[in-house]
């Protein structure tokens, strides 16, 4: 397994581990949640981010290789791809019913806030997304064989394929990380007394 996807699964499982602590962790303070929440905020329109969330929207699903495992995890990735692109866009709006502001700070407080059934639901799919980028990373390893055994005919296509994958995973990792610590401090701001 390579070390670009050993440090992806290690990223995924250490989130989904801080993600349990942090249920159990004494609640921050207003001013703690505004502070994290600005360093997010910094950290979501940095160029890093920009340029990642960009290579997300260029990424396109290769046609079938007609090597099952690699087909299947191509399959998923794709999959998994949709759900961040949507989330990239779901999580700026929820951010602004929830705050009253967008995340370039232009006040809106016309909207709907959520509910917080709405924002656990929305970690809880995060974090069931985190899983399964961990899942397919692990499937990397069996795929790559599977890639060379192949005929010779669908090796390029398996390799294309395989590449892929690995590229859309490595994106995700931390673009789902990131989006999670949004929400949990969203959930926590609105579990807060005064609420901002």
């Amino acid at each position: 397994m390579s070390k670009k996807l050993i440090f992806v699964s290690a990223i995924c499982l250490g989130l989904i581990f801080s993600m349990q602590q942090n249920c159990f962790a004494q609640a921050k303070t207003n001013d703690e949640l505004k502070a994290e929440r600005e360093a997010l905020k910094t950290e979501m329109k940095s160029q890093a981010v920009l340029d990642r969330q960009a290579k997300m929207e260029k990424l396109e699903a290769p046609k079938t290789s007609g090597i099952k495992s690699v087909d299947d995890l191509a399959g998923s990735s794709s999959a998994m791809l949709v759900s961040a692109k949507e989330n990239n866009k779901l999580i700026p709006e929820m951010y602004k019913r929830t705050i009253g502001e967008t995340i370039d700070g232009v006040t809106d407080v016309t909207v709907k806030k959520p509910t917080l059934q709405e924002l656990e639901a929305l970690a809880t799919n995060l974090g069931t997304q985190i899983l399964a980028v961990s899942n397919a990373t692990s499937a990397v390893k069996s795929a790559t064989d599977d890639v060379s055994k192949a005929s010779p005919m669908q090796a390029p296509k398996g390799t294309k394929s395989l590449n892929y994958s690995k590229d859309v995973l490595g994106l995700l990792a931390p673009e789902l990380q990131l989006n999670l610590k949004m929400v949990n401090n969203l959930i926590a701001t609105m579990k807060s007394a005064k609420n901002l």
